[in-house]
C-alpha cells in the first residue's frame, strides 16, 4: 500500500509557517513576560521609595511608645496627618507597624470603613515576614511580592525601616498601591493575540499563494509528462498557461519546463524518424513476401497432386505468419492518435461477439455477454477500444479451445467465454473471462511484456498492444486466473 506523501502546502506550512508562528508566540510570550516582570519590579521600587519618604517624616522614638486608646494623641494626629499627606501625593495607602505586625498608624480604614486603631493585625502584612524581618534585621528597604488585596484586586507593598533610639530599627513603614499595569498588561496581551491571529492569516494566506503558485506549474509540467509519455508529442509544454515557455520565463520551473519542451521536440524528431524507418523495413520486407506468397501460391498449383505440394502449402503458411508478425510490430509502433467519442460498451460487446463467433463455433465453445441496464458508456476510441476488447475475447477462444472446455462437458449451461461490462461509482469495468488452463502467477505481469509470449507462434505483441491502449485511456488492465477461469478486466473512466 502506498502512503500518501505530503503536499506541497503541507510542507510550506511545517517549513515555513509553523517557525514563524513559533517564533512569534515565544517572541509574544517573552515580551509579556519581560513587561510583566519590568513593570511588577517598577512598581516595588517606587513603593520602597515611598515608605522610605515617609519614614523620614515620623518619630520613630514617639510612635514605638504609642498603644491602644491613645488614638487622639495630639501628636499622633499630626504624624498621622503627615502620612495622609504623602499618601494623597503618592497614591499609596500608607501604615506603620511593630515587629508583632500591630498597627500605629494607618491612612486606610478598615473593612467597617472606620479608622484603623492602634494594635490593629495586618495579617496581610504578616504574609511577608521574611521581607519584613530583612527591615528589621537589616534595616533594608524591600519589595513583597504582588498579592491580592481585600478586593480582589493585585497590590503591590514596599517597606522601610523607622528608627528610634541608638538607630535601631522600631517600626515598619508600609506602602502599598494597586498593581494597576496588570490591566494594561491585559490590554497588551490582548493585542498580542490579535496580532498573533494577523500574522497567522498573512502566514497561512502567503503559503497558500505560494503553494498554488508552485503547484499550478507543477501540475501542468505533471500533465506534459504525462502526455509525453503517451506518446502525445505535438503539444508544447508549457508551464504557466501561455505565461511560461517561450514568455521569458525565468525561474527554476521555467528552465524545467523549457528543458521538457526541448525533450518533447527530440523525442517528436526521433519517433518521426523511426516511422520513417519502420514504413522502410514494411515496404522492404512485404514486397519480397507478396513475391513468396505469388510463387509459393503458384507452386501449389503446378504440384497439385503430387506429395510435394504439402511443403509448398508449409511455405505458404509460414509466409503469412510474417506477414502477420510485421503487420501486428507495424500496428504497435506506428498506433495513431486517440480518436475519442461517446462508445456504448453493450454494442461494442456485441460486435466482439460477432467476431469471434465463427472461432467459437468451431472450437464448440459458447459465448455470453452480460451488460449491465442501460449499457454503461466511455468516451473512449471506439476502434482502438474494440480491438483492444477483441484481442482479449481472442485470446480467451484461444484458450479455453486449448483447455477443450466444450469436450469436457463440465459446468453445463456455462458459457466458455464470457464478455461482460459494468459501472461501479465512477468506473466502468470490462471483463473478458474463459475457461481453460489458469496462468501461472510469475507469468500474470510479463504477460504484457512487448514480445513475451507462451505461444509458439504468437508475437507476444497483443497484450502489449491492449495494455498501451487501456493507459492512453488513463485505465488499467488486470488479469485473474484460478479456480479453472482467467479473467482480464479493463478498469475505464465512466461518463
Amino acid at each position: 500500500m502506498v502512503r500518501p506523501r505530503p503536499t506541497i502546502l503541507v510542507k510550506l506550512l511545517v517549513a515555513f509557517a509553523a517557525p514563524t508562528l513559533a517564533l512569534f508566540g515565544l517572541f509574544a510570550y517573552v515580551a509579556y513576560q519581560v513587561t510583566r516582570d519590568d513593570l511588577d519590579a517598577e512598581l516595588g521600587h517606587r513603593m520602597q521609595a515611598v515608605a522610605a519618604a515617609a519614614a523620614t517624616q515620623l518619630n520613630g522614638k514617639y510612635l514605638a511608645k504609642l498603644e491602644a486608646g491613645n488614638e487622639d494623641d495630639t501628636r499622633r494626629q499630626q504624624a498621622q496627618a503627615k502620612l495622609a499627606e504623602i499618601a494623597a501625593a503618592t497614591g499609596a495607602r500608607l501604615y506603620v507597624f511593630d515587629a508583632g505586625f500591630g498597627s500605629r498608624l494607618d491612612t486606610g480604614t478598615g473593612p467597617d470603613g472606620e479608622a484603623i486603631p492602634i494594635g490593629w493585625h495586618y495579617y496581610t502584612a504578616e504574609l511577608d515576614r521574611h521581607e519584613v524581618h530583612r527591615v528589621f534585621a537589616e534595616g533594608a528597604t524591600v519589595a513583597s511580592v504582588t498579592f491580592e488585596g481585600a478586593d480582589g484586586g493585585l497590590v503591590k507593598a514596599g517597606y522601610a525601616p523607622l528608627r528610634g533610639e541608638d538607630e535601631q530599627v522600631v517600626l515598619v513603614v508600609g506602602a502599598e498601591a494597586p498593581a494597576a499595569y496588570f490591566a494594561r498588561l491585559d490590554d497588551l496581551r490582548t493585542s498580542l493575540l490579535w496580532w498573533g491571529a494577523g500574522l497567522a492569516a498573512v502566514v497561512l494566506g502567503a503559503s497558500v499563494a505560494v503553494a498554488f503558485l508552485i503547484t499550478r506549474p507543477v501540475r501542468r509540467l505533471a500533465a506534459a509528462a504525462e502526455r509525453i509519455g503517451r506518446g502525445e508529442l505535438d503539444t508544447p509544454v508549457d508551464a504557466e498557461g501561455g505565461r511560461g515557455v517561450g514568455r521569458g520565463s525565468r525561474d527554476e520551473l521555467g528552465v524545467l519546463a523549457a528543458t521538457m519542451d526541448r525533450m518533447r521536440g527530440q523525442l517528436r524528431e526521433r519517433d518521426a524518424r523511426m516511422q520513417q524507418m519502420l514504413a522502410g523495413i514494411a515496404h522492404e520486407v512485404r514486397n519480397p513476401l507478396a513475391g513468396m506468397t505469388l510463387f509459393a501460391s503458384i507452386l501449389q498449383d503446378e504440384l497439385a497432386g503430387d506429395e510435394r505440394a504439402a511443403h509448398a502449402a508449409k511455405i505458404a503458411r509460414e509466409v503469412g505468419y510474417l506477414e502477420r508478425v510485421v503487420g501486428e510490430f507495424l500496428d504497435y509502433a506506428r498506433r495513431p492518435p486517440l480518436q475519442r467519442g461517446d462508445v456504448d460498451l453493450g454494442g461494442l460487446l456485441a460486435e466482439v461477439r460477432d467476431l469471434i463467433a465463427a472461432d467459437a463455433e468451431r472450437a464448440g465453445l459458447r459465448i455470453a455477454v452480460e451488460v449491465a441496464d442501460p449499457a454503461p458508456r466511455v468516451d473512449a476510441d471506439a476502434t482502438q477500444l474494440r480491438r483492444a476488447v477483441l484481442n482479449l475475447a481472442q485470446n480467451a477462444v484461444q484458450a479455453a479451445a486449448r483447455g477443450e472446455a466444450a469436450a469436457r462437458g463440465d459446468g453445463a449451461g456455462a458459457a466458455d467465454v464470457r464478455l461482460a461490462a459494468v459501472r461501479r461509482d465512477d468506473v466502468v469495468e470490462i471483463e473478458v473471462d474463459n475457461r481453460g488452463p489458469e496462468i501461472p502467477p510469475d507469468q500474470r505481469e510479463r504477460i504484457f511484456e512487448p514480445f513475451f509470449t507462451t505461444r509458439e507462434k504468437g508475437t507476444g505483441l497483443g497484450l502489449a498492444f491492449v495494455r498501451e491502449i487501456v493507459h492512453d485511456h488513463a485505465g488499467r488492465v488486470e488479469v485473474t486466473s484460478g479456480g479453472g477461469r482467467t479473467c482480464f478486466r479493463v478498469t475505464l473512466p465512466g461518463r
